[in-house]
């Protein structure tokens, strides 16, 4: 196709050079009369919107916009000046790259040797700035994506191109951005046409969260990742869920990192804020991190950054307790950085003995053993009086004796009380007046005794005080015995794992010894690695696989022909049964090229990436055993302060028993059989003698009651009718009252018949106001004078 005429808008006829590249639009050629512009020439013409916003962005250019973007700077007409616009010419840049060789592994180890993550971040810082001041001017960048940013290998300099794309906003009119990548391209534009469309800064921040994830996380994409769900996730559908593999939420999500990633607590948590916030449901409602937020981000991040001391060429930030690419090249066999040249600087030779850590080791076993206080040995218990005091004892034989004298009188009292009821009231009364004296006087004497004798509260005071010691006492064995406990338990614990550790240490000199072996013994397969690792899916045409697909695969971690014949091409989104079989087949075909070499033998890149593993495994172990010798300095100061403080406080417990064992009277022996109440101050036998009274007494009522129950009825004897009564004789009489008749005419004499009041009796003879009357069955018995009224 011949080259169009074209013309400026001065009307200057602009002769083209060699063409420089060519894209789906057009093509870039080289300017023979201006070495520093170049020219792009459409393959058609535009549309009349295109040109004007041509025209407006080379006649506003912002200041200083060559540092930062491929600004247009002046409009290219086809046939004359004023023609259609068929092109424009701009700012030839030199010596950078696609950014995408960057962050890409495989190509950044041949278009950036010298490049380490701090590289990486400085370019993240770069892109920020550049996004910063185009926004500043009120333009987008709209078709963010890996082809329109160039770096430089020597500085990390960063520009835009592609301008003639760009969302531009003019005075009173925008003119729009038409074209997109959709991994780039955010949740609410997914699917969408782009015509017509203004783009906001917020949609704008998604796509630089996107290309800034790319640098940080050596060309993974946010939303690639392991679908632990149904059907397949290509990442446009995983951006349209929000399902970002890296988040705190991404296992909610049914996402994971891929097998091989730099996680995200790497970053700095400002970092990992704004990537939450960017790739968050709500960030199309909320707005996403503008480009000054990342810049000041990322700008402490590169601050905070420090060199491994195994390995220089490893950068990380220092809020890292460990080197994360040491950890990486440990854990899954991969050097994302390494020397150039295949001469990395560092150590190079390994060697770990037991005695690099002796003395952390002594220190550790001293540490578990710590001095604990033990309390003083207690005294022997002096020995107590077997007898009280002599006034306290006086007072409890004051006690003892009143009390013996109230047993007598109730005793006498007891008995009186009966005699009087059921025999003879004098007798009783003789018995029963003095035992009640005695009784009423013993127990006041008793009462004033027990009141006033200071034996019990003594005792009582001085035993509460023991059992108060005792307690406190038996408190402090109980927390000195937890004590101990804990500590055996802690010691335990911390002795096992550093035992653990020890015997990890002591096993990575054999450990390295064994894998140089093994180096040695597989020179062929570690070259044949190597070759295959040379071989970049970037730099070969592969049948079927275009440069959209290469960048999915990049994304993946599939860089070389190493990587395909390892990895699981078929998990990439857009690699089906069909593209995985010719790439593998493209794999194996670069394998037929390897030639080993046996005169080579392990590579020094290979051999120090190897000592510089074990050398990381070392640090790491000895940090590890550091960071629990660290704390067991603490502790164990802290263990022999508290016990200290428990003996002390055991100390003091058993003073307190002693005091208050040595502050009875006298033995518990002798205390308790003085404190002993006599049997019969019991409460029972004090009942019983109440019983006794109680039953005293109804005896004497049941027994006047059948006494007068039936009324004697007096016949005399036929005989004694016929009889003449001698001279002199008693005449037959009522008897007033109830009466008992008895053998003699004494109190004391038997009685032989109760009788009733109303009963007729003849009365046979009267003797000092005893009568002496005829009872049933012709028996004689005398009555009292109380039984009869006075003459």
């Amino acid at each position: 196709m011949s080259q169009p005429v074209l013309f400026t808008s001065r009307g200057e006829r602009l002769a083209l050079g060699p063409e420089m590249g060519r894209g789906g639009e057009g093509a870039v050629y080289v300017l023979p009369k201006d070495p520093q512009r170049v020219a792009k020439v459409y393959l058609t013409a535009p549309p009349a919107e295109q040109g004007r916003k041509l025209e407006w962005m080379a006649a506003h250019a912002p200041k200083g916009v060559e540092k930062l973007a491929a600004w247009p700077h002046e409009v290219l007409h086809e046939g004359r000046a004023g023609g259609p616009v068929r092109g424009f010419t701009m700012p030839r840049v030199n010596g950078l790259k696609p950014i995408h060789l960057l962050y890409s592994t495989a190509s950044r180890r041949k278009e950036f040797p010298t490049a380490d993550w701090a590289f990486l971040v400085q370019t993240a810082l770069n892109c920020a700035s550049v996004f910063e001041e185009l926004h500043a001017v009120g333009h987008l960048v709209g078709d963010v994506n890996e082809s329109n940013l160039l770096v430089s290998p020597r500085d990390a300099t960063v520009r835009l191109i592609d301008c003639d794309s760009f969302q531009i906003r003019a005075e009173n009119w925008v003119f729009h951005c038409e074209v997109g990548v959709p991994l780039f391209t955010p949740p609410e534009l997914q699917g969408q046409s782009f015509r017509g469309v203004e783009r906001t800064p917020s949609q704008e921040g998604f796509s630089l969260a996107v290309l800034l994830f790319h640098l940080l996380f050596l060309g993974r994409h946010p939303f690639t990742g392991v679908f632990t769900g149904q059907g397949e996730m290509t990442p446009e559908r995983a951006i349209g869920e929000f399902r970002f593999a890296y988040g705190r939420n991404a296992r909610a999500l049914q996402m994971t990192p891929p097998a091989i990633h730099l996680p995200l607590a790497t970053l700095t948590p400002e970092l990992i804020g704004l990537f939450e916030r960017a790739f968050a449901p709500d960030s199309p409602r909320v707005g996403r991190p503008g480009a000054t937020e990342w810049y000041r981000a990322l700008q402490a991040l590169a601050r905070s950054l420090r060199s491994c001391a195994q390995e220089p060429t490893h950068k990380y930030p220092q809020h890292l307790p460990a080197c994360p690419w040491c950890q990486m090249m440990a854990t899954r066999g991969v050097a994302f950085f390494s020397a150039p040249g295949n001469t990395a600087t560092g150590p190079r030779d390994f060697t770990c003995s037991f005695q690099e850590i002796e003395s952390l080791w002594a220190e550790s076993q001293r540490l578990l053993a710590p001095n604990l206080a033990t309390p003083v040995q207690a005294l022997p218990m002096p020995a107590l009086p077997d007898r009280l005091p002599v006034e306290l004892q006086s007072e409890v034989d004051r006690v003892r004796q009143s009390s013996v004298a109230m047993l007598v009188g109730g005793v006498l009292a007891t008995v009186g009380w009966w005699v009087m009821m059921l025999a003879s009231p004098k007798v009783g009364g003789l018995l029963l007046v003095p035992g009640g004296t005695l009784l009423g006087s013993a127990s006041v004497m008793w009462w004033l005794s027990r009141k006033y004798q200071r034996l019990p509260a003594q005792v009582a005071e001085q035993q509460e005080l023991l059992h108060q010691a005792e307690l406190g006492q038996a408190a402090a064995q109980g927390e000195s015995e937890r004590f101990k406990e804990d500590l055996n338990r802690l010691a335990e614990r911390a002795r096992q794992l550093l035992h653990g550790l020890r015997a990890e240490y002591s096993r990575l000199q054999p450990e390295f010894e064994a894998e140089q072996r093994r180096q040695l013994q597989h020179r062929e397969t570690l070259q044949r690695e190597q070759f295959l690792r040379s071989a970049l899916i970037e730099d070969h045409e592969i049948d079927g696989i275009k440069q959209a697909l290469k960048s999915n695969l990049v994304r993946w971690g599939i860089e070389s022909a190493y990587d395909v014949l390892k990895e699981d091409v078929k998990q990439v989104p857009g690699f089906g049964e069909v593209r995985t079989t010719r790439l593998v087949a493209w794999a194996k075909e670069v394998e037929k090229g390897f030639r080993f070499d046996p005169s080579l033998a392990v590579s020094e890149a290979e051999r120090r990436a190897l000592v510089s593993h074990f050398l990381q495994r070392k640090a790491s172990l000895r940090s590890r055993l550091e960071a629990e010798v660290a704390p067991l300095r603490k502790w164990s100061q802290e263990m022999t302060k508290s016990s200290g403080e428990l003996a002390t406080k055991l100390e003091g417990a058993q003073q307190a028993v002693m005091r208050a064992t040595l502050g009875m009277p006298a033995a518990r022996p002798a205390v308790e059989a003085a404190l002993k109440p006599p049997v019969w101050e019991d409460r029972r036998v004090l009942l019983g003698m109440v019983m006794a009274v109680v039953l005293g007494g109804l005896a004497g009522l049941v027994s006047r009651a059948s006494g007068a129950a039936e009324p004697v009825k007096v016949a005399l004897p036929p005989a004694a009718l016929e009889q003449v009564e001698p001279e002199g004789s008693v005449e037959a009489a009522v008897l007033p009252l109830d009466c008992m008749a008895r053998e003699q005419a004494t109190t004391g004499a038997p009685v032989l018949e109760r009788l009733a009041a109303g009963s007729r009796l003849e009365v046979v003879a009267e003797e000092g106001g005893w009568r002496k009357v005829v009872l049933t069955g012709g028996r004689e018995g005398w009555t009292g004078p109380n039984c009869w009224p006075p003459p």
